[in-house]
Parts: C-alpha cells; structure tokens; sequence
C-alpha cells in the first residue's frame, strides 16, 4: 500500500485525526511566517509529543532554521525532517540530528539528473509544486507525468508525492506516478490550517486502497 503523510497540523484534534484514520506520518510546520499552519517550535514540540511512535513526526522546515535553532530542534524530537531551501549535506544532518530526512524538490525545472542529485543522500524526495514567490506548500497539483519521470529517476530513493493531492484526485494521482507515498494539507481542510477529520479519513481510506507498488 501507498504510504499517507498529513501534514500542516496545527490543533491536537486534528493530529489525533490523522493517527485514528490510519495516516503514517503526520507533518508540521516551522519556519514559513507566511502560512497558515505555520508553528513556533515550541508549539510543534507540543504536537509531537501527541504523536504515537508508530507514526512519524515530520518536522517541515528551511536549512536555515536548522542551522539557526539546531539545539532547540533536538528538544521538539521529530523523528523526520522534511527540509526545503538551500542545498544540505544529509550525512552531517544525520549524525547530528539522528532523524530521516526527505528532501523537498520544487518542481520549477525538474529533470531527472536535478531530481537524483537532490535526492542522494536524503531517505526520501518529495516532490511540491513551484510558484514564484513562493517557498512550497502552494496547494497545487504538479504534472503528474513530470512527477512520474521523478520517481523513476530516482529510485530507490522513495518519492512522497504532495501538490494539491484531495479525496477527489488522489486514487487517479496515485495510479498515474505510482509513488511510495502521498502527502495531503490544503485537501483535507476545512479552512486555511484547521483540517477536516471526515476529509482525512477519506483520503486515507482512497490512498491506502490502491496499489503503487
């Protein structure tokens, strides 16, 4: 089965939500001032300690945040980190960190060669969608053909598939890319950073009812 990460979580509610519908990670947000799910560490600390160890803590944020608040990251205690922003060398993030980490890949001029370099070294490759002015996280859906060329690209470096993924779209999402895993924000919500546990469970049901592998 496809693997389902809900992420910009920002209320207990809706963490539990996403643990009770069968979700395997669940994602939150530090370091983005500009969205609506955007969280303080502290905050995001207090939502991971919600979470049961069977699911991943994904802690979404920017090298530079990493490079700036390292010791204070430690204290959250994700047991993933999704990084966008400037190029990261994953061996000392690792050994520093001691987390998974998935390397976020804009796809603003997306090749198979860009895609295998950023890619090496990370557990993982998500893949967000490009608009200019914007650091990711847009709600739209990328080229799923584009999208497909990726993950075989890459592989096996596994690919999260993300980009305006919903209850409506993502069984055709996941049968086209074949990704190893879905991640769904903007889709499963009822208002910009408040998610909606009916849409979730529905999501989850959909992507874990087809076959990508």
């Amino acid at each position: 089965m496809v693997a389902v990460k809900i992420c910009g979580l920002t209320r207990e509610v809706d963490v539990a939500a996403a643990v009770s519908s069968g979700a395997d990670a669940v994602g939150f947000i530090v370091g983005f001032p500009s969205s609506p799910r955007n969280l303080s560490l502290l905050r995001a600390g207090e939502l991971i300690r919600g979470v049961p160890s069977s699911v991943d803590s994904v802690l979404v944020t920017t090298t530079d945040l990493l490079n700036r608040e390292a010791e204070a990251v430690r204290r959250v205690g994700p047991s993933a980190i999704q990084l966008y922003g400037s190029p990261a060398e994953p061996l000392s993030l690792r050994k520093e960190f001691g987390v998974k980490l998935i390397r976020a890949y804009l796809m603003k001029s997306p090749t198979p060669e860009s895609a295998r370099k950023e890619a090496a070294g990370f557990d993982a490759l998500l893949t967000d969608t490009y608009v200019a002015g914007s650091a990711g996280g847009t709600g739209r859906t990328s080229d799923w053909s584009i999208c497909e060329e990726v993950r075989s690209a890459i592989e096996p470096v596994p690919m999260f598939l993300s980009g305006g993924l919903n209850p409506r779209n993502i069984a055709l999402a996941i049968d086209q890319v074949r990704p190893f895993a879905v991640d769904a924000s903007s889709g499963v919500e009822s208002s910009p950073g408040v998610k909606d546990a009916s849409k979730i469970a529905e999501f989850v049901r959909i992507a874990k009812g087809r076959n990508s592998r």
